[in-house]
């Protein structure tokens, strides 16, 4: 399988429209969810589990965000 690689300039030209606001909608939707299992993860050891799994999951999603729009 062949490798292809951009150039960082290039990305605004693959991302499709609306990707950016598609990774917002999703973050905060993951805020939200992440409040209700921060609650929960006071009585729960496996909420606090699925907890800090979604806050990594969120913390990945908002930096590619932040990385596509610096490059934009």
């Amino acid at each position: 399988m062949q490798m292809s690689t951009h150039h960082p300039a290039d990305v605004r030209h693959i991302v499709p429209a609306g990707t950016i606001e598609s990774f917002e909608q999703i973050s905060a939707g993951l805020s939200a969810i992440l409040l209700l299992v921060e609650i929960e993860s006071e009585r729960s050891e496996g909420c606090h589990n699925v907890y800090s799994l979604l806050a990594m999951v969120k913390a990945q999603l908002d930096q590619t965000a932040a990385k596509l729009c610096a490059e934009d």
